[in-house]
């Protein structure tokens, strides 16, 4: 019997953040992620602890963050794919109102047949959303 051949189905960029409670709020509010996990957990009726770790969430991508302070911090890039880029990204200029972080470039239909936009978040960490324009 041969070994079943690898199948990969998602990737999960990990991105080091300064700030674990600055890159969650950012997240959430500024892209509209929720949280999926953080480490460590504080138990029920415990006061809040640091966390270290965390997995923010949209649909089925996911981002994992790790408490990482400089000057041992590198940048990183993530590409996520979607559908109704339009409305998201009038959804997310509109929370950039309300949190000042950098939309680095607009959106814009690419030569390459994508229609994306770009963010960079607190730590200084590229994510760039696209949709190819048949789903755009």
């Amino acid at each position: 019997m041969s070994p079943k051949a690898p199948h990969f189905s998602v990737v999960a960029p990990i991105f080091p953040v300064t700030d674990m409670e600055t890159s969650l709020h950012y997240y959430r509010e500024a892209l509209f992620f929720k949280v999926g996990f953080t480490w460590p957990p504080t138990p029920e009726g415990a006061a809040a602890i640091a966390k270290e770790y965390a997995i923010v969430q949209k649909e089925d991508t996911e981002l994992h963050l790790t408490l990482c302070p400089p000057p041992k911090m590198s940048k990183a890039r993530a590409y996520f794919f979607l559908t109704g880029i339009d409305a998201y990204y009038e959804a997310v200029t509109q929370s950039h109102h309300q949190i000042p972080e950098q939309i680095s470039q607009g959106l814009a239909t690419q030569p390459w047949g994508m229609r994306e936009f770009e963010v960079i978040d607190p730590d200084g960490h590229v994510l760039i959303f696209g949709a190819h324009i048949s789903d755009a």
